[in-house]
């Protein structure tokens, strides 16, 4: 029997490198919803990593398919992990 490979997909939230959240509180660093919504709804033949670079550091990984999210503010550090 012939093992399939299961397809990865990678999705990212990247960090405004000059400050994490939305001000200068670190308790205001909340994970995107959308990342959320779109593991949930990845159908199960995927597997689904989530890197949230408010809590982990982003590295690179091999993957099949890379979503990123941002807002404005680290849409450079979108671009950076894209380039990647």
């Amino acid at each position: 029997m012939t093992r399939v490979r299961q397809k990865k997909l990678l999705l990212v939230n990247p960090v405004n490198s000059s400050r994490a959240g939305f001000s200068i509180n670190h308790s205001s660093r909340f994970p995107p919803l959308s990342l959320g919504v779109i593991a949930a709804l990845t159908p199960a033949d995927w597997d689904v990593e989530v890197i949230d670079e408010n809590f982990d550091d982003f590295s690179f990984r091999e993957a099949d398919l890379v979503g990123i999210t941002a807002f404005t503010s680290s849409a450079n550090r979108a671009y950076e992990i894209a380039a990647i």
